[in-house]
């Protein structure tokens, strides 16, 4: 009977510890969509092609018309969105989803991209600008998507730097 009785709490205690652990809740899916439209200088672009990366890999692509490009986002990725022009630089802007976001549904980012003049920086080595020129990430204090200010900066002050360069040639 005792046997009985210490099975019957080993149960119970077991149930007890099963019940406290606190209830597993499933990651937040979202989709984050983006718009872009692309300019040179104050001019809207048509025939640029726009890639999209995930994974290193072009997962879409299209030849855009009137300026304007949009993407739907799964979460928990890392993208990569290029835009390509004879004549200009390419401009490349990193997207994660990674972060955990507040609500599951879909969010909206917009942004306009400015191509630049590859004549500006003839004689100059460009390399770096084979980077992203934006990062753009949830941020969960402001509760939305939102670019990197800090790393813009940067980007902005090596662009002078390169631009003072192509002046002096």
């Amino acid at each position: 009977m005792r046997k009985v009785y210490s099975f019957a709490l080993v149960i119970i205690l077991f149930a007890i510890l099963i019940g406290a652990r606190a209830p597993y809740a499933p990651a937040k899916s979202s989709s984050l969509e983006i718009k872009g439209y692309v300019f040179k200088g104050d001019e809207k672009v048509s025939d640029a092609l726009v890639s999209l990366y995930q994974n290193n890999q072009v997962v879409q692509k299209e030849i855009i018309k009137k300026s304007k490009f949009q993407f739907i986002l799964f979460s928990d990725m890392r993208y990569m969105v290029e835009i390509s022009k004879e004549g200009c630089v390419t401009e490349r802007i990193q997207i994660s989803t990674k972060e955990k976001t507040e609500y599951s549904g879909k969010y909206l980012y917009e942004f306009k991209v400015d191509l630049m003049d590859l004549k500006k920086f003839k004689g100059i080595d460009i390399s770096d600008l084979d980077f992203p020129t934006a990062l753009i990430k949830y941020d969960p204090k402001e509760g939305e998507y939102l670019h990197d200010l800090s790393y813009s900066q940067q980007v902005k002050d090596e662009l002078k730097k390169l631009k003072a360069e192509a002046r002096k040639k």
